[in-house]
C-alpha cells in the first residue's frame, strides 16, 4: 500500500514538473524554429515576422498540446489563452535566446526608422502665434508665402513657443512634417504641417 502511494505521489510530482517545464520546452522550440527562418525573415515585413513567430508557437503547441492544455486550458476555446501563451513565450525568450530576440527588436527598429516621415524645413518671419485648441504658428517664408504650422507633439526647443519667447517678426528656421488629419468643419481629410523643431535666427 505504501509502495503504491509512493508511486502515485511520484507520478503526480513528475506531471507537475512536466507542466511547469512545458514553457521552457515550447520556448526552446520556438527559438530554434525562428532561428532557422532568420535568413528569410531579414527581408520580411514586421507583419510577416510576427506571423512566422506565431506559426512557430502554434507548431510547438501542436507537439505538446496535452501539456499546454494542462497549464493554460484550451487555448483555442478559452478567451485570451493564446495571447497569454504567446506573451509567456516572448518573456521566456529573454532568458533562453536573448540574442535572437534582440535581432528581432533591431529589425523592428530599423523598419520603423525607415518608415519615419521625412522632415521638411523652411525659413521666414513669424506673422502670428495663435493659442486655440492647438498652438498654431503662421510663418511667412522668404518668397512671401504664409505657412500655418501646428504644435502637436513635444520637440526640442518647444519652450520657445510655449513660454512665449518668440514674437511677431522674429526670423525662424522651422522643421516640420506633413500629416493628413480629419477636419470636422470641412468634413474631409486635409494635410497639416506639424512642427518638430524651431530655432530663432539672429
Amino acid at each position: 500500500m505504501k509502495k503504491l502511494l509512493f508511486v502515485f505521489v511520484l507520478s503526480l510530482f513528475c506531471l507537475s514538473a512536466k507542466s511547469q517545464d512545458i514553457l521552457d520546452v515550447l520556448t526552446k522550440e520556438v527559438c530554434s524554429c525562428v532561428n532557422e527562418k532568420m535568413k528569410t525573415l531579414k527581408d520580411a515585413t514586421a507583419e510577416q515576422r510576427q506571423m512566422q513567430l506565431g506559426l512557430c508557437i502554434v507548431s510547438s503547441y501542436s507537439n505538446h498540446e496535452k501539456e499546454v492544455t494542462a497549464k493554460y486550458g484550451d487555448i483555442i476555446e478559452t478567451e485570451g489563452a493564446m495571447e497569454k501563451l504567446g506573451s509567456d513565450v516572448g518573456m521566456k525568450m529573454v532568458s533562453i535566446c536573448p540574442d535572437l530576440l534582440m535581432m528581432f527588436a533591431d529589425m523592428e527598429a530599423d523598419e520603423a526608422e525607415a518608415e519615419e516621415i521625412p522632415a521638411l524645413s523652411l525659413e521666414g518671419k513669424i506673422v502670428e502665434i495663435k493659442s486655440e485648441q492647438f498652438l498654431t504658428v503662421v510663418v511667412k517664408d522668404n518668397s512671401g508665402r504664409n505657412h500655418t504650422l501646428m504644435v502637436l507633439t513635444f520637440f526640442e526647443d518647444s519652450n520657445l513657443l510655449i513660454e512665449n519667447k518668440l514674437k511677431k517678426n522674429d526670423k525662424v528656421s522651422v522643421e516640420y512634417w506633413e500629416q493628413e488629419f480629419y477636419d470636422p468643419k470641412a468634413k474631409d481629410f486635409r494635410n497639416y504641417k506639424v512642427i518638430q523643431g524651431i530655432k530663432k535666427i539672429q
